[in-house]
């Protein structure tokens, strides 16, 4: 006599009914579809889940882009404005290229409320994270600031490149693709650079060139000592400096601009700007500080190229200076020779005597840009003496 267990009799109910549902359900004429089946299911599975690939790129892609725009404050402006205004960005309308950037001409460009003028448009070179960092910097920096001596940003634009492959390989890129763009103020009289070395028709005569002084000198100043923590530019030069109709100096491009610190503490960052006009305390491999005197340092040597637009060196004009003295010093030695001696003595004198105190090696010996600012604008301040250099430590203005 056999005798069945509980366990044993499930058993075999489960061994039947299975057999019986392969018998009923997947008879041979039917077989053929079981394949299909499978298939179907796989390709509703990998369709899901690029599905749900696909709105997880989309909204990383949003999130990468908010986080580039975030807080920009000014206004935006859309891509398409952009091309219409310099006719798809035309070599005829490129006003000029740098490291950093191109710059288009905008023509009759929808500023507010329905104003049209001129603008210059500013493409950011590279749409890699150095772009970015670049166009961030400017954007916040000069942003913050409002002074009639640093041109002014009328808005900015950010164009992605939304191709299905870069969408879909959002987590294996290495940056996002964008172009972006800023939005100045049009300056019709172009850079200093032209006009001291490029312009061969015309020369910059010297009441010009003495406002551009003292308006560079009143833009940097309030950067330097109006902004808290200040705002060092880390990239002056002729090239930068924008002038208008007036001849009015605006300082310009801030892609290099760094905010300082909270404490106003010495910066410590990579050695950037053009090496002509880098503080030599800064041309060196690693972390360098940054500090206002470094930006002093490169205004000294623009007020030496403004007076002199290269003729003499700053080694030939020190040189000339220990000789002479300030008040013996013979300017026409050392004027732009293209001047033909049409200026003022005195106002030359004092251009010189402030680019060379501004541009000596040491760093702690150099003025203020507000020392270096009143001895430009009030002409009854006694210039100092830079003989001797015990006597730099005695220099209080």
């Amino acid at each position: 006599m056999v005798c069945h267990t509980p366990s044993s009799e499930i058993i075999f109910i489960t061994i039947f009914l299975s057999n019986e549902f392969t018998r009923t359900t997947l008879a041979p004429r039917d077989r053929p579809y079981v394949g299909l089946i499978i298939a179907a299911n796989v390709v509703g599975a990998c369709l899901l889940l690029l599905l749900v690939w696909f709105i997880l790129s989309w909204f990383m892609w949003k999130r990468g882009r908010d986080s580039l725009i975030a807080g920009a404050g000014l206004r935006q402006f859309m891509y398409h404005d952009l091309v219409n205004a310099t006719n798809n960005f035309c070599t005829e309308r490129r006003l000029g290229e740098g490291a950093f950037g191109a710059v288009y001409l905008g023509k009759s460009f929808n500023v507010d409320n329905g104003q049209q003028q001129d603008v210059a448009i500013k493409e950011i070179f590279k749409g890699s994270n150095e772009g970015r960092k670049d166009f961030l910097a400017e954007l916040n920096i000069i942003s913050k600031t409002k002074h009639k001596n640093l041109v002014r940003l009328e808005g900015w634009c950010c164009r992605s490149k939304r191709s299905t492959w870069s969408l879909m390989c959002w987590c294996f890129l290495k940056q996002v693709d964008h172009k972006l763009f800023l939005i100045y103020e049009l300056m019709p009289q172009g850079d200093l650079d032209h006009h001291l070395h490029q312009n061969k028709d015309t020369v910059l005569p010297w009441p010009a060139r003495y406002k551009i002084v003292k308006g560079l000198g009143s833009g940097l100043a309030y950067l330097h000592h109006e902004c808290d923590p200040y705002i060092l530019h880390r990239d002056i030069k002729p090239g930068n400096i924008l002038l208008d109709d007036e001849y009015n100096a605006k300082l310009a491009d801030f892609g290099l601009s760094r905010i300082g610190n909270k404490n106003n503490a010495t910066l410590m960052t990579t050695a950037v700007g053009t090496m002509a006009y880098m503080d030599p305390q800064c041309i060196k491999d690693g972390d360098v500080r940054f500090n206002p005197s470094t930006d002093v340092y490169s205004f000294g040597l623009v007020l030496l190229e403004i007076a002199c637009a290269r003729h003499k060196s700053r080694e030939q004009v020190w040189e000339l200076y220990r000789t002479y003295g300030a008040a013996a010093l013979i300017v026409e030695d050392v004027a732009d020779q293209r001047l033909e001696g049409n200026f003022d003595r005195e106002q030359m004198r004092r251009v010189l005597v402030v680019g060379l105190w501004c541009s000596l090696p040491d760093g702690s010996h150099r003025p203020s840009m507000r020392q270096a600012l009143r001895l430009l604008e009030e002409d009854d301040t006694p210039l100092p003496d830079l003989a001797s250099c015990d006597t730099f430590d005695l220099i209080r203005l």
